[in-house]
């Protein structure tokens, strides 16, 4: 034993300096984490996290709460329990005869779209300030009644458990049947019929392009059928084919097409109308055939594509010159103490800003209750309506018009990828809509996304020289803060497109709404004499990208100190009277003067270069501390201009596109310029703007909508090959405070800096 104690004592030893530096390297970390914390309080960090993030940055609790609190639950989107219960409804219930969709066939009556229905605008008021009882919950549910060839509309609720189907028929009356979107009844039996003249023509099709339809594996035709009628109260539909199960296969357009149309009326049976091959027309396949065998027209032939990173591929291209020349990251935005925002269902909470945020199954993404310190800003501002007009030959540029709506835009977003669409520290919401094409609730996930942002501009900033010190860099002092904002985000995907949607808080008061095109660019037969519609991008394809017309409408309803607002513009003029310094000479310089717009018409607002003005919504009874009216201005850097004449054809489908800026009076009925049924017939469109402002009402301390429109027009050239690209193609749409505050609200903000020497 006693051989035995020095090594013992040894061993102890060790243990007790291990225990002892273990000890320290404990109270190490607590005094880090005492000094983390107390930075952190004295940084006043509202911390939380997602688990959706993915990234928890922090280990404080989350402000991300999955059940919304009752008030704001009005404008949540319809939950899966809630679309079930409505279709279950509609089928035992209704008395319409109804069948679910995968029974369907076109004569069959059955349900084609869901959406919430807000309630009235005075009602939701009512609720949310002078605490009224929450108003009922209601669908907006679209019905296709085969049987009839007609198509109905109905408000069902009081939901979650509905017991009333209400017909509310269209805005403004009856819903032709030639307007009604194409759904998956009826392209089946489009795609029956384009079968059977794929199969006529098959000779044709394998000799020119190697590609086919029926029993084609790995050679099969994509086709997309597109609505659009040639006259009023016709129905038309267009079959564009492209190569299929390839990279891009969107930029890999046949000079292929058919188009259908129904010659006994909308509710016959839809027939060959004419056949397109080769920038030659024809009126049935047989036609076609029998002039192809016998060498009478025009032939081309296709090489099968290339595979590989190459034209319409998304893989990186070999390069001898590889960018970045190394492998280092690109830089990150981090929240280092967590997020600054809380998120309460579909409420958020950022610095001064409150706001609900949906996904309207129609149109896209919805704010509605946006406030400022509390104080109620406007009440929705929202998109409604996308528009793309195409030039070109015969038959493009007569059938390739888009109204993005037609498809359902908001149920055309799908998930966003994390470090791409939206920052890694980036919370994301799913979306849940009745989805068309198999009469079920379907959820989209991710399919949007809130964070912070640094925009990597300085909010506001100064350099105060000191004109006393002894150096040109002396100074009194520098002081600024970083533009960090809120942005609610969603992207649409419609066919070849992408529009990337932004709401944007700032913390100046000014909210900015954004959206940015990318994507594929839609590409079709390229002629020598088609050169002023298009610029060809592929010579072996030999496809051209057309030029278009990008449009977006938006709805922003102000409350600005109350329902009563007014609309004026500030024109800026010149002057012209004596100088009063140089005798015989003139003193020109600008001045401006306010104009009140008293009724609708006059609030009709064709951008002008010559005439410059401001955009001015303000309440005449709120005034800040000097006097002035607190009012907000609009400004945009995307007006654009409508080129097709008022009331022509196709035109009649946009009219909201006349003016880029349009103020009405606020009308329950007049909820939104979108229509899912203009697409397919544009001559006599369901929803037409032009009738909001033709009763010509009043504006002056009115509750005030103002419609603004955006646009771009786009000669694709062969950069925008694959994909275009978003730098050159970003709109925006500011919303900024005018005499609304006594100073810029920034000011209040911990995120100012001020340098002193």
């Amino acid at each position: 034993m006693a051989t035995q104690s020095p090594r013992l004592w040894q061993i102890l030893t060790v243990v007790f300096l291990l225990i002892s530096l273990a000890l320290a390297i404990a109270l190490i970390v607590v005094a880090l984490e005492l000094t983390e914390d107390r930075e952190s309080k004295q940084a006043a960090a509202r911390v939380g996290s997602s688990p959706s993030t993915g990234n928890d940055v922090s280990k404080k609790p989350t402000t991300v709460k999955v059940t919304p609190d009752m008030k704001s639950r009005v404008f949540d989107d319809l939950t899966v329990a809630e679309l079930e219960n409505i279709r279950e409804y509609m089928l035992r219930h209704s008395g319409l005869n109804l069948v679910p969709i995968e029974n369907a066939n076109v004569s069959s009556n059955y349900v084609f779209l869901m959406d919430l229905h807000l309630p009235d605008k005075a009602d939701v008021l009512r609720h949310l300030d002078a605490s009224g009882a929450a108003p009922a919950r209601r669908a907006r549910v679209v019905v296709y009644m085969g049987s009839s060839s007609g198509i109905r509309e109905y408000l069902v609720g009081p939901l979650p458990n509905p017991s009333e189907a209400k017909f509310i028929g269209g805005q403004r009356g009856r819903i032709a049947w030639n307007s009604r979107p194409i759904d998956i009844v009826e392209q089946r039996e489009l795609v029956a019929l384009f079968r059977n003249v794929t199969e006529t023509l098959y000779p044709v099709l394998k000799e020119s392009y190697n590609y086919w339809f029926h029993n084609c594996t790995d050679r099969c035709l994509f086709f997309a059928p597109i609505p659009r009628a040639l006259e009023a109260t016709k129905r038309h539909i267009i079959f564009l084919t492209n190569m299929a199960q390839i990279d891009g296969y969107y930029l890999y357009t046949l000079s292929f097409s058919v188009i259908f149309d129904y010659p006994q009326g909308v509710g016959g049976k839809p027939a060959v109308f004419k056949v397109y091959y080769n920038d030659q027309r024809f009126d049935s396949a047989e036609e076609l055939l029998q002039k192809y065998n016998n060498n009478q027209i025009s032939k081309e032939t296709y090489s099968l594509p290339q595979t590989g990173a190459t034209y319409g591929s998304p893989e990186r291209r070999p390069n001898d010159r590889e960018t970045p020349k190394s492998s280092r990251r690109m830089p990150e935005q981090i929240e280092p103490d967590g997020k600054r925002y809380d998120v309460n269902g579909q409420r958020v909470e950022y610095m001064d800003w409150s706001f609900n945020f949906r996904m309207r199954t129609v149109s896209g993404l919805q704010l509605l209750d946006i406030r400022h310190r509390g104080e109620r800003v406007a009440y929705e501002i929202s998109m409604q309506d996308v528009a793309v007009y195409y030039g070109g030959k015969e038959p493009y540029g007569v059938f390739i018009n888009y109204i993005d709506v037609g498809w359902a835009l908001g149920t055309e977003h799908f998930p966003l990828v994390k470090g791409l669409d939206c920052p890694k520290h980036a919370v994301f919401f799913d979306n849940t809509f009745y989805k068309l094409q198999s009469g079920k609730p379907k959820t989209i996930k991710n399919a949007i996304c809130v964070f912070e942002h640094n925009n990597g501009i300085p909010l506001r900033r100064h350099f105060s020289s000191d004109f006393f010190g002894a150096e040109q860099d002396d100074f009194a002092y520098v002081f600024g803060m970083v533009d960090t904002v809120v942005v609610v985000r969603a992207i649409a995907t419609v066919w070849n497109y992408d529009y990337i949607f932004d709401y944007v808080f700032h913390h100046n008061g000014v909210i900015e709404v954004r959206v940015a095109s990318t994507g594929y660019v839609e590409v079709f037969p390229f002629s020598d004499d088609g050169q002023i519609y298009a610029n060809l991008v592929n010579r072996e394809y030999n496809v051209g990208a057309n030029i278009h017309h990008h449009m977006f409408n938006f709805k922003l309803d102000f409350d600005i100190g109350g329902l009563n607002n007014r609309f004026e513009t500030w024109d800026i003029k010149t002057e012209d009277k004596p100088h009063p310094l140089v005798p015989g000479q003139k003193w020109i310089q600008k001045f401006f003067e306010r104009n009140l717009k008293r009724t609708e018409e006059e609030a009709r607002i064709k951008y002008n270069f010559d005439k410059p003005k401001y955009y001015v919504i303000y309440n005449a009874e709120k005034n800040n501390s000097i006097g002035y009216h607190r009012g907000y201005r609009i400004h945009s850097n995307g007006f654009s201009k409508m080129m097709l004449p008022e009331g022509w054809r196709i035109e009649n489908a946009i009219s909201w596109a006349r003016q880029q800026v349009a103020v009405t009076k606020y009308k329950e009925d007049e909820r939104t310029t979108a229509a899912i049924y203009t697409q397919a017939d544009p001559f006599l469109p369901v929803v037409k703007f032009e009738r909001f402002y033709s009763d010509n009402e009043n504006i002056v301390d009115e509750d005030l909508v103002v419609w603004a429109t955006m646009g771009l027009h786009h000669i694709p050239g062969m950069e925008d090959v694959p994909v275009t690209t978003t730098p050159g193609k970003q709109l925006s749409l500011v919303l900024a405070p005018l005499n609304y505050f006594d100073e810029d609200p920034s000011m209040r903000s911990r995120d100012g800096i001020v340098i002193r020497p």
